[in-house]
Protein backbone atom coordinates (compact mmCIF):
# COMPACT_ATOMS: atom_id res chain seq x y z
CA UNK A 1 0.00 0.00 0.00
CA UNK A 2 1.03 3.39 -0.73
CA UNK A 3 1.33 6.53 1.66
CA UNK A 4 -1.58 8.20 -0.03
CA UNK A 5 -3.81 4.86 0.37
CA UNK A 6 -2.74 4.89 4.09
CA UNK A 7 -4.19 8.34 4.50
CA UNK A 8 -7.32 8.11 2.09
CA UNK A 9 -8.22 5.04 4.69
CA UNK A 10 -7.20 6.78 7.77
CA UNK A 11 -9.35 10.12 6.48
CA UNK A 12 -12.32 7.77 5.69
CA UNK A 13 -12.35 6.20 8.97
CA UNK A 14 -12.19 9.50 10.77
CA UNK A 15 -15.11 10.65 8.63
CA UNK A 16 -17.06 7.82 9.87
CA UNK A 17 -16.08 8.16 13.30
CA UNK A 18 -16.78 11.84 13.11
CA UNK A 19 -19.91 10.74 11.68
CA UNK A 20 -20.89 8.79 14.28
CA UNK A 21 -19.96 10.57 16.99
CA UNK A 22 -22.20 13.55 15.59
CA UNK A 23 -25.32 10.95 15.17
CA UNK A 24 -25.27 9.45 18.53
CA UNK A 25 -25.10 13.25 20.49
CA UNK A 26 -27.63 14.29 18.07
CA UNK A 27 -29.91 11.39 19.47
CA UNK A 28 -28.86 12.55 22.35
CA UNK A 29 -29.77 16.41 22.73
CA UNK A 30 -33.05 15.20 20.86
CA UNK A 31 -33.75 12.62 23.78
CA UNK A 32 -32.96 15.25 26.15
CA UNK A 33 -35.23 18.06 24.39
CA UNK A 34 -38.30 15.75 24.63
CA UNK A 35 -37.43 14.97 28.05
CA UNK A 36 -37.53 18.44 28.81
CA UNK A 37 -40.46 19.36 26.54
CA UNK A 38 -42.71 16.79 28.63
CA UNK A 39 -41.65 18.69 31.41
CA UNK A 40 -42.34 21.42 30.49
CA UNK A 41 -45.88 20.39 29.49
CA UNK A 42 -46.65 18.54 32.97
CA UNK A 43 -45.54 21.40 34.82
CA UNK A 44 -47.25 23.93 32.80
CA UNK A 45 -50.38 21.86 32.93
CA UNK A 46 -50.12 21.85 36.79
CA UNK A 47 -49.81 25.39 37.06
CA UNK A 48 -52.79 26.18 34.79
CA UNK A 49 -54.94 23.62 37.11
CA UNK A 50 -53.43 24.92 40.08
CA UNK A 51 -54.49 28.30 39.31
CA UNK A 52 -57.92 26.61 38.23
CA UNK A 53 -58.10 25.65 41.32
CA UNK A 54 -57.20 28.30 43.34
CA UNK A 55 -59.71 30.54 41.33
CA UNK A 56 -62.22 28.32 41.99
CA UNK A 57 -61.37 29.20 46.18
CA UNK A 58 -61.32 32.49 45.69
CA UNK A 59 -64.41 32.98 42.85
CA UNK A 60 -66.90 34.48 45.15
CA UNK A 61 -64.97 35.93 48.39
CA UNK A 62 -67.81 38.14 49.31
CA UNK A 63 -69.60 34.49 49.73
CA UNK A 64 -68.72 34.33 53.55
CA UNK A 65 -69.63 37.57 54.11
CA UNK A 66 -73.09 37.03 52.34
CA UNK A 67 -73.61 33.82 54.80
CA UNK A 68 -72.49 35.85 57.44
CA UNK A 69 -74.36 38.94 56.51
CA UNK A 70 -77.87 36.54 55.57
CA UNK A 71 -77.38 35.49 59.41
CA UNK A 72 -77.01 38.94 60.93
CA UNK A 73 -79.99 40.33 58.75
CA UNK A 74 -82.11 37.67 60.59
CA UNK A 75 -80.29 37.89 64.33
CA UNK A 76 -81.00 41.65 64.22
CA UNK A 77 -84.85 41.77 62.82
CA UNK A 78 -86.17 38.39 64.05
CA UNK A 79 -87.44 36.77 67.28
CA UNK A 80 -85.79 34.17 69.32
CA UNK A 81 -86.96 31.01 67.15
CA UNK A 82 -86.31 32.62 63.91
CA UNK A 83 -82.53 33.41 64.87
CA UNK A 84 -82.08 30.14 66.25
CA UNK A 85 -82.94 28.96 62.94
CA UNK A 86 -80.88 31.32 61.01
CA UNK A 87 -77.89 30.66 63.52
CA UNK A 88 -78.53 26.69 62.22
CA UNK A 89 -78.96 27.75 58.96
CA UNK A 90 -75.35 29.78 59.25
CA UNK A 91 -73.50 27.04 60.54
CA UNK A 92 -75.03 24.41 57.66
CA UNK A 93 -73.74 27.03 55.03
CA UNK A 94 -70.62 27.69 56.79
CA UNK A 95 -69.75 23.80 57.06
CA UNK A 96 -70.43 23.62 53.11
CA UNK A 97 -68.36 26.35 52.33
CA UNK A 98 -65.45 24.84 54.18
CA UNK A 99 -65.90 21.63 53.00
CA UNK A 100 -66.15 23.28 49.05
CA UNK A 101 -62.95 25.09 49.72
CA UNK A 102 -61.36 21.82 51.00
CA UNK A 103 -61.87 19.73 47.65
CA UNK A 104 -59.39 21.77 45.56
CA UNK A 105 -56.80 20.61 47.90
CA UNK A 106 -57.26 17.15 47.53
CA UNK A 107 -57.01 17.58 43.68
CA UNK A 108 -54.08 19.59 43.89
CA UNK A 109 -52.97 16.54 45.36
CA UNK A 110 -53.73 14.22 42.76
CA UNK A 111 -51.72 16.86 40.53
CA UNK A 112 -48.89 16.57 42.38
CA UNK A 113 -48.73 12.99 42.51
CA UNK A 114 -48.44 13.18 38.72
CA UNK A 115 -45.37 14.75 38.66
CA UNK A 116 -44.03 12.45 40.83
CA UNK A 117 -43.23 10.24 37.51
CA UNK A 118 -41.01 12.76 35.82
CA UNK A 119 -39.32 15.30 38.00
CA UNK A 120 -36.10 14.85 39.96
CA UNK A 121 -35.24 13.54 43.59
CA UNK A 122 -35.08 17.24 44.78
CA UNK A 123 -38.34 18.40 43.07
CA UNK A 124 -40.03 15.02 44.25
CA UNK A 125 -38.82 15.83 47.80
CA UNK A 126 -40.75 19.36 47.68
CA UNK A 127 -43.78 18.19 46.15
CA UNK A 128 -43.99 14.98 48.74
CA UNK A 129 -43.74 17.91 51.36
CA UNK A 130 -46.47 19.87 49.84
CA UNK A 131 -48.43 16.59 49.31
CA UNK A 132 -47.88 16.28 53.24
CA UNK A 133 -49.11 19.71 54.07
CA UNK A 134 -52.46 19.43 52.43
CA UNK A 135 -53.11 15.88 53.60
CA UNK A 136 -52.35 17.29 56.82
CA UNK A 137 -54.76 20.45 56.44
CA UNK A 138 -57.23 18.36 54.91
CA UNK A 139 -57.16 15.93 58.14
CA UNK A 140 -57.32 19.53 60.22
CA UNK A 141 -59.97 21.14 58.18
CA UNK A 142 -62.09 17.67 58.85
CA UNK A 143 -61.43 17.27 62.52
CA UNK A 144 -62.42 20.79 63.06
CA UNK A 145 -65.82 20.32 60.93
CA UNK A 146 -66.41 17.31 63.26
CA UNK A 147 -65.97 19.51 66.33
CA UNK A 148 -68.52 22.26 64.92
CA UNK A 149 -71.64 22.32 67.22
CA UNK A 150 -74.65 23.60 64.77
CA UNK A 151 -76.05 25.19 68.08
CA UNK A 152 -72.88 27.25 68.98
CA UNK A 153 -71.76 29.62 66.68
CA UNK A 154 -68.65 30.50 69.06
CA UNK A 155 -67.47 27.07 67.96
CA UNK A 156 -67.42 27.71 64.15
CA UNK A 157 -65.16 30.67 64.95
CA UNK A 158 -63.04 29.23 67.61
CA UNK A 159 -62.36 26.00 65.04
CA UNK A 160 -61.51 28.35 61.78
CA UNK A 161 -59.36 30.38 63.99
CA UNK A 162 -57.31 27.54 64.76
CA UNK A 163 -57.03 26.71 61.26
CA UNK A 164 -55.43 30.10 60.49
CA UNK A 165 -53.12 30.19 63.48
CA UNK A 166 -50.41 28.41 62.12
CA UNK A 167 -46.80 28.43 60.13
CA UNK A 168 -48.91 25.61 57.50
CA UNK A 169 -49.99 28.91 55.50
CA UNK A 170 -46.53 30.42 55.35
CA UNK A 171 -45.18 26.73 54.45
CA UNK A 172 -47.76 26.75 52.13
CA UNK A 173 -46.72 29.80 50.17
CA UNK A 174 -42.93 29.46 50.44
CA UNK A 175 -43.14 25.78 49.04
CA UNK A 176 -45.31 26.71 45.84
CA UNK A 177 -42.46 29.18 45.67
CA UNK A 178 -39.99 26.52 45.46
CA UNK A 179 -41.21 24.21 43.68
CA UNK A 180 -41.96 26.54 40.51
CA UNK A 181 -38.10 27.62 40.59
CA UNK A 182 -37.09 24.15 40.76
CA UNK A 183 -39.47 23.36 37.73
CA UNK A 184 -37.98 26.28 36.26
CA UNK A 185 -34.49 24.61 36.71
CA UNK A 186 -35.36 21.19 35.51
CA UNK A 187 -36.74 22.57 32.02
CA UNK A 188 -33.84 24.91 31.49
CA UNK A 189 -35.30 28.12 31.81
CA UNK A 190 -33.25 30.51 34.37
Amino acid sequence: MEGKEIVYIIISLLGWIFGITQFLLKRRYQRKDKRVDRKYEAYSAYMKKSDELMKNVRTDPNMIFGIWSDFLKIALTGDEVSVNNALIQFNEKLINFAKRTSEPLLILKQELNSLLLICSDELALKIEELSQLTTDFNTEMQKSLSLISPNDSNSIVRQFENLGHNKRWLRFETLNKEIIKLMRQEIEYQ
